[in-house]
């Protein structure tokens, strides 16, 4: 009897269905309350430390939850539930504390608060091959299970994933079809519906629950499914043995120099060796006497399989001239990963082509074995074991300090923005370097707020802006005030870069016995300053203003009329304007 035909038969129907919807709506519950933190930057999407934990542990939690009752004992649910939840808490929050603890979303400096995408993915294959490993191992009692367990646990669980994926893509094409059909009568509450956070979020969650349910206690569905996609990928399996040693072939007559000329040699590789690896498993499927295999697609499986040594070595020895190269990079160390895993089945693999016994029964326990090894892999370069920032780092002050690269050839954008926490640290260090060009260099990366940003001296208001009437000068107050305003970037460019210049021309607008700043840019741009407790940008004209009634500003020829609301309208030549309030500016932008 496989897992299958005794999915779903260790809980009530209807209990169990129950458990895992209200599984599936505190995810969307949990998952909503998150994006309004976000949304409105409030506790706890201020501090990346708990915000990120918080996310991921709600993304899998009620996964791991819902695919592990009624499937699992009760005690194997409640310690691996708790597992789940320590791994994934414990990998978000790591995320956030080793990489740079801020980012730049224009002019404003943002906590980071979601983990990266090597983190969501490697954490998401970290908890499917434990998934799959617990799973067997519960259902037959026993660190190991067998090898027919093994196979079933995990493409059933791919699968499931897969068509909850794709049922919830349905769900919502159907209710967008709903909405758009609605929409022909003029009814527009079912868009605005299904538009909002608290119904989407929730609703989705609830639609890959019930895909989950569903395809757990239908096992015929997912078995049928499974069936078809084997009888495909085993039909693939020779074409893509061929196109393996066809290319190990050719390298016999052009040589290996045009490979690494290609400079991603160990991407396209690791490739094909992972391509390799699951049509050679979806051949073999779970290697009992009952289903025989066909004396072609045994040949090309055990071709295949011999093709893994040379093609893995290939991709190590690639990335090995990179790294004697450049040294180590966080892109490096990820390959290196990749590497280790495809060595290690490729050992296996082989030994299993090449040994005594029944065909390719090795890979059976070699697959189990580098399962644990793709864990223990997965979990140090996740986690501080093996951190590929600090590691990159690292190797890089290593090349600098052996002198095999010179300080000028140090790449510190490297640092900056792939050597999270050590890299800012590192570029600290290099700001008090007794080389003053390199500490120049590090504190000028480290003032970037983007990667392709130049950083300029803010420049000085009395050389960029004119001052009017003439004689007059502008307030110590404005002068020191202007570099705060900067950061908004919503001032006039003169006081942004030094290469501009503007007219100023001092105007009592709100009639208080102090002058305001009315700045007027290249193209006749007008905007308006005022002192409050510092001094901030108040308003825009409307309209720009033509090269003779500047001329008439800067000879004094306007009037100021009768105000409206607060300041007073500005005639020139016939002409009114009166300037919008930067709060009415960004009603309009929205």
């Amino acid at each position: 009897m496989t897992i299958d035909d005794t999915a779903g038969k260790r809980a009530p129907g209807q209990t169990l269905v129950a458990a895992r919807l209200a599984a599936g709506l505190t995810q969307g519950l949990a998952l909503y309350l998150l994006y309004q933190a976000a949304n409105h930057k409030v506790w706890p999407a201020t501090d990346g430390q708990v915000f990120a934990p918080l996310l991921v542990a709600s993304l899998a939690v009620p996964l791991i939850f819902i695919l592990s009752v009624g499937n699992f004992r009760t005690r194997s649910v409640a310690l691996w539930v708790l597992g789940g939840a320590a791994l994934t808490t414990f990998l978000g929050w790591y995320d956030i504390w080793h990489g740079w603890p801020t980012y730049w979303s224009g002019t404003l400096e943002l906590p980071q608060i979601i983990p990266s995408g090597v983190t969501l993915f490697g954490a998401a294959v970290l908890l499917f091959i434990s998934h799959a490993l617990i799973a067997g191992g519960d259902h037959d009692r026993r660190f190991r299970a067998t090898y027919p367990t093994h196979f079933d646990v995990s493409w059933k669980l791919g699968l499931q994933l897969a068509l909850a994926v794709l049922f919830v893509a349905i769900f919502w094409g159907l209710l967008w079809l709903g909405a758009s059909l609605f929409g022909l009568v003029k009814l527009t509450f079912f868009r605005e519906m299904i538009g909002k956070e608290w119904f989407s979020i929730p609703m989705s969650a609830l639609a890959i629950a019930l895909a989950l349910h569903v395809t757990d206690v239908r096992p015929n569905l997912v078995r049928g499914v499974r069936s078809l996609v084997l009888i495909l990928f085993s039909w693939l399996l020779p074409l893509m043995a061929l196109i393996a040693i066809g290319f190990l072939f050719a390298l016999v007559f052009t040589g290996l120099t045009p490979l690494w000329q290609t400079r991603r040699a160990t991407a396209l590789l690791l490739i094909c060796v992972s391509t390799l690896i699951v049509l050679i498993n979806a051949t073999y499927q779970d290697g009992v006497p009952e289903k025989p295999v066909s004396r072609i697609f045994r040949l090309t499986a055990s071709a295949a399989a011999l093709s893994l040594t040379p093609l893995s070595l290939l991709a190590a020895y690639a990335l090995t001239l990179r790294v004697q190269q450049y040294g180590w990079t966080v892109d490096r160390i990820t390959a290196a990963a990749f590497v280790l895993i495809a060595l290690g089945y490729a050992g296996g693999y082989t030994f299993a082509v090449l040994g005594k016994g029944a065909w390719l029964k090795r890979i059976e326990s070699w697959n189990f074995a580098v399962a644990l090894l793709t864990l223990a892999t997965l979990f140090a370069y996740l986690s501080p074991i093996a951190d590929p920032y600090r590691i990159s780092v690292s190797s890089q002050l290593a090349r600098l300090e052996n002198k095999r690269i010179s300080a000028e050839k140090l790449d510190l954008a490297e640092l900056r923005w792939e050597g999270g926490r050590f890299g800012k640290a590192a570029l600290e260090q290099l700001a008090k370097d007794s080389d003053r060009t390199l500490a120049k260099r590090a504190a000028t990366m480290l003032a970037k707020p983007s990667r392709y940003a130049s950083v300029t001296t803010p420049p000085s208001p009395e050389t960029t802006l004119t001052v009017f009437p003439k004689g007059t000068s502008l307030p110590l107050s404005f002068i020191k005030d202007v570099k705060r305003l900067d950061k908004n970037f919503e001032g006039p460019v003169c006081l942004r870069h030094q290469d501009f210049a503007c007219d100023a021309f001092l105007i009592d607008f709100d009639q208080d016995g102090r002058n305001e700043i009315l700045v007027v840019s290249e193209g006749g741009h007008g905007t308006v300053f005022a002192q409050n407790k510092k001094w901030e940008l108040v308003g825009r004209l409307p309209t720009a203003l033509c090269p003779k009634d500047v001329e008439a500003l800067k000879s004094g020829a306007f009037r100021l009329q009768a105000p409206i609301a607060k300041y007073r309208v500005l005639e020139i030549g016939g002409n009114s304007f009166t300037f919008t309030s930067i709060s009415e500016n960004r009603i309009c932008h929205r």
